[in-house]
């Protein structure tokens, strides 16, 4: 707390807040409304006179917790938003069991607290968001296709199957297909138009198309707030989590539930376009495989990879190059 006298650690609920003010030495808990009007009242107005003195501090919660920290920003306030993997482990170092929102609260304002690094909220650009918007349309739209295609599929084979029925989700595919049309053409021109250059730079790396370079213009605001590969493939939980009991392992490694789901989706599909075409991935996933790890662990593999070479080739405005390894 070198830099603030209190922190304010907030639970986000989809209708609450629980928040702890804690001075270093003890929690003051409360519990309030999560509209604009009890964030102004509660948050806003007791602190007003001691801006720079306090800092808010919550966990990414998916959409929920941006109304907030957009709040608190505009209204002049230090405001961190926070892996929520971060607070596991730092629950779990503390071997805190309870879980309730007052007990998160009290832990998220402890580890603000007293933790050397806090990296302060930054809203992203107007484009960027859009970009986001477009992402988040198209996947839903992705997803919407493979329900409804599945569904397509099931009808045709029953017995005494409706024609209408099924000219019916014919139609309905059609319709997504073109929409999902749009939506891509229309990301591509955003991002063409604001990051040419960042574009042509990801576009180098075979396995990276557009969702991927739209996911670090977007999601990774181009690696702006990363400072290494690493923290950029935790905040997609791009990491094999092996089960261990001793020195004997019970079970194969499997994916990363934690971080960014779409940045976690995005380029692990885009690693298996990169074990065909991606040398340096290529290679890793059949080193892996060979020495006896699944095919999935393999492609978790090759998309920590492709991350990292994405990342490296923002860091450095490098094109790509097949001869060189991209930051090991």
């Amino acid at each position: 707390m070198d830099d603030f006298k209190y922190v304010v650690g907030i639970d986000v609920a989809k209708d609450t807040l629980a928040y702890s003010l804690f001075d270093g030495k003890k929690h003051i808990v409360q519990e309030i409304d999560y509209t604009k009007a009890s964030i102004i009242k509660e948050l806003i107005k007791p602190f007003e006179n001691t801006k720079e003195d306090i800092l808010f501090i919550c966990e990414s919660t998916g959409v929920y917790h941006l109304r907030l920290v957009m709040q608190l920003y505009e209204s002049g306030f230090s405001v961190s938003v926070v892996n929520p993997f971060a607070i596991k482990k730092y629950a779990e170092m503390k071997m805190m069991r309870a879980k309730t929102d007052a007990v998160d609260a009290k832990l998220i304002a402890a580890y603000g607290a007293y933790q050397r690094e806090i990296t302060l909220f930054k809203p992203k650009s107007k484009v960027v968001i859009a970009i986001d918007n477009l992402l988040k349309a198209i996947d839903d739209l992705r997803l919407q296709k493979i329900v409804v295609s599945n569904q397509y599929h099931a009808i045709r084979h029953q017995v005494h199957s409706s024609a209408k029925v099924i000219a019916s989700y014919k139609r309905h595919i059609t319709f997504i297909k073109k929409e999902l049309n749009v939506l891509e053409q229309e990301l591509e021109a955003l991002i063409v138009s604001n990051f040419e250059e960042e574009y042509r730079l990801l576009q180098s790396i075979p396995g990276i198309g557009l969702m991927s370079s739209s996911v670090i213009l977007g999601s990774y605001n181009a690696f702006k707030t990363f400072d290494t590969a690493k923290q950029a493939c935790a905040f997609a939980g791009i990491a094999p989590s092996p089960h261990q009991s001793g020195t004997s392992v019970k079970g194969r490694g499997t994916i990363s539930k934690r971080g960014n789901s779409l940045a976690r989706k995005t380029f692990y599909m885009a690693a298996l376009s990169a074990i065909q075409h991606n040398p340096f991935a290529k290679a890793q996933y059949e080193r892996l495989v060979k020495n006896g790890k699944s095919k999935k662990q393999a492609l978790i593999a090759a998309a920590n990879k492709l991350l990292r070479q994405a990342f490296g080739v923002l860091k450095s405005r490098k094109a790509f190059d097949r001869n060189y390894m991209v930051l090991q």
